[in-house]
C-alpha cells in the first residue's frame, strides 16, 4: 500500500453510518477546510482566493454558486478542423486529437462553472466514448456538448439522447446494428455499465435489446445520427419480462423502471462525489432521491453537496485525485492560466489521457491511479509546475504537444504563459520568517492537513542549505526556497487526496 493510499485512512474514523441523517442538510460549522473540500469535489479544486470566497459566502451560498451556472463565454469547440473530412494523413489526425484535448483542458481550468465541467467529466466517464472505431474529434466534442447541456438535467433524458449520439453509435457499433445483423455491443454496455450492473439481465435481454436498437446510423456527410426504418427490426421482443414491439427508447424506459437502476446510478454518484465504498443504506437513500425525483440529477446533487455525509470526516480527503484533478487543482493553486503542451503531457505521464479513457468501462480510479510509476510522475508534474518559467504568448500548438502526448514529458522546467509569483503564493507572510512562510504554504496547499513530519520537512527546507547549515532567507534565495517548499507540500500524501 502506498503512502497516499494509507493516508486515506487518516480521515476515516471508525463508526457506523447514521442513514437517517446522512443526507439531511449539514448544519455544523462552515470552515475554509470544508470550502476547499467542496471545491475539490464539485470542481477540480479552488485557488486560494476561490476557497476564501467560498468560505466567506457560507455553505448554502457556495453550493448555490456551483449549482446555478453563470453565463459561459468559453469556446464551445476548438478553432480547428476536427471532422477528419479534410484530414488525410495520420499526422493531421493526431494534431486534431491534440487540439481537442488542449481545448478541453483549458475549458476545465478556466471555466466560471466548475461543477458544469466536473459533471461533463463525470458523464464522459459514465457514458464512455473515445476517438476510436470511426469516432472523430468533432463527434467527441459534440458529445461533450451533449453532456454539458445535460450536466444537471434528467438522467433518463440523457440516456435516451446518448443512445442516439453519433460518437456512441460509432464507438459501440450502434451504427452497424441492423435487423439482418444485430450488433449487441451497445445493448450489453447500456445494461452492464450505464444502468443496471452485472447480474441484473440475461443474454436473451441483450439480444432483444440489440434488436430494439436496430436502424440507427450516422450520415457520413455531416456526421449526424439518422434513423432508417428499413434497417429496424419491428418484430415483437421480450425484454426484462415485458413483451412488445420495442424500439430503443422503449428499452431505456424499461431499464430505468427497474428498482436496481436507481441503486446502480446512485452508487456511481456516491463513489465519485462522496467516497469509494458507500454503505448499502446510503446507496438506498440516494436511490430513493433519484426515483422520487424522476432521475433529476440536480435534485440529487443539490442534496449531496449540502448533506451531512458529504461534509463528514468519513468523506473528507477520502478519494485519490485523478491526474486531471491533480493537474487542474495544482494549476489553480499557483495561479497558472493556461495549459501548455508539456503540462498536458504530464497528465498522460500520470496515467490519464484526457478525453481518451482506456475502454468502455472508463477510468477505474481510486487506488488504481497510484503505482510506483504514476506516483513519481505526480511529483515530477508538481516540480515542473512550481519551477516553471513564465513566458509571454506561449502557444499550445498541436505540433509541440505531440511528443508530450506520446511519452512522459521531458525533464526541466516548462515555459508557462502566465502564473502567480512565489511572492504572491505566500501573500503577506513575513519573507524573513521561515516559519511564517511554511505555515502559509501548508495552509494554501493543504488547508493545514499536514502531520508533524511533513511540517518539519517543509520548514527545514526553508531554514537550511540542504546539508544542515542554517541559512537566512533573502532576495537571492527566497524565490527558489518558496518554490521548493511548495513542491514539498504538493508531494505530501494529503495533497494527493480529494
Amino acid at each position: 500500500m502506498s503512502a497516499v493510499q494509507a493516508a486515506t485512512t487518516q480521515y476515516r474514523p471508525a463508526g457506523s453510518l447514521d442513514a437517517a441523517t446522512a443526507l439531511l442538510p449539514y448544519t455544523g460549522p462552515w470552515t475554509p477546510k470544508l470550502a476547499a473540500h467542496l471545491l475539490r469535489r464539485a470542481g477540480f479544486g479552488g485557488s486560494p482566493t476561490e476557497i476564501d470566497n467560498a468560505a466567506a459566502a457560507g455553505m448554502n451560498a457556495a453550493v448555490d454558486a456551483l449549482i446555478n451556472f453563470s453565463h459561459d463565454s468559453m469556446p464551445q469547440a476548438p478553432d480547428a478542423d476536427l471532422s477528419y473530412g479534410r484530414l488525410t494523413t495520420p499526422e493531421q489526425k493526431r494534431q486534431a486529437n491534440i487540439a481537442m484535448t488542449m481545448w478541453f483542458l483549458n475549458r476545465v481550468l478556466l471555466s466560471p462553472n466548475p461543477l458544469l465541467e466536473r459533471m461533463t467529466y463525470f458523464w464522459s466517464n459514465h457514458f464512455t466514448s473515445s476517438v476510436d472505431g470511426g469516432v472523430t474529434p468533432q463527434m467527441l466534442v459534440n458529445q461533450y456538448a451533449l453532456f454539458r447541456r445535460n450536466a444537471l438535467g434528467n438522467f433518463s433524458d440523457l440516456t435516451h439522447q446518448v443512445s442516439q449520439d453519433p460518437a456512441m453509435l460509432f464507438y459501440l457499433n450502434g451504427a452497424q446494428n441492423n435487423k439482418r445483423h444485430p450488433n449487441e455491443n451497445y445493448a450489453r454496455e447500456l445494461m452492464e455499465l450505464f444502468t443496471l450492473g452485472v447480474g441484473n439481465y440475461t443474454e436473451d435481454d441483450v439480444r432483444e435489446s440489440a434488436r430494439s436498437f436496430t436502424g440507427w446510423t450516422v450520415n457520413r456527410q455531416d456526421y449526424t445520427a439518422q434513423f432508417v426504418p428499413r434497417l429496424h427490426d419491428d418484430g415483437q421482443k421480450t425484454f426484462l419480462g415485458q413483451t412488445g414491439n420495442f424500439n430503443g427508447d422503449d428499452i431505456v424506459d424499461i431499464l430505468l423502471r427497474q428498482p436496481v437502476a436507481a441503486q446502480f446510478v446512485a452508487h456511481k454518484f456516491l463513489r465519485h462525489f462522496v467516497y469509494d465504498d458507500p454503505e448499502p443504506e446510503l446507496v438506498a437513500a440516494a436511490a430513493d432521491i433519484l426515483r422520487s425525483s424522476g432521475y433529476n440529477v440536480r435534485v440529487l446533487m443539490n442534496g449531496l453537496l449540502r448533506s451531512n455525509v458529504f461534509y463528514s470526516p468519513r468523506a473528507y480527503r477520502a478519494l485519490i485525485k485523478s491526474p486531471l484533478e491533480l493537474a487542474v487543482g495544482s494549476m489553480k493553486l499557483v495561479g497558472a492560466t493556461e495549459f501548455t503542451p508539456r503540462l498536458a503531457g504530464g497528465i498522460v505521464g500520470m496515467g490519464q489521457i484526457p478525453m481518451r479513457p482506456p475502454n468502455v468501462a472508463g477510468w477505474p480510479g481510486g487506488a488504481q491511479w497510484m503505482n510506483q510509476s504514476t506516483e513519481l510522475a505526480r511529483l515530477n508534474f508538481a516540480n515542473q509546475l512550481v519551477y516553471a518559467t513564465p513566458v509571454a504568448n506561449v502557444q499550445a500548438t498541436a505540433a509541440s504537444m505531440a511528443p508530450a502526448m506520446a511519452t512522459s514529458p521531458p525533464s526541466g522546467p516548462p515555459a508557462m504563459p502566465a502564473m502567480s509569483t512565489p511572492m504572491e503564493w505566500i501573500g503577506g507572510a513575513n519573507t524573513a520568517d521561515p516559519g511564517a512562510i511554511a505555515e502559509r504554504i501548508i495552509w494554501i496547499a493543504l488547508q493545514d492537513d499536514a502531520n508533524e513530519s511533513q511540517r518539519s520537512s517543509i520548514l527545514s527546507f526553508l531554514q537550511t542549505d540542504g546539508v544542515g547549515n542554517l541559512v537566512t532567507l533573502n532576495g537571492e534565495n527566497l524565490d527558489e526556497k518558496v518554490r521548493g517548499a511548495m513542491s514539498l507540500a504538493m508531494a505530501t500524501a494529503p495533497y494527493q487526496l480529494a
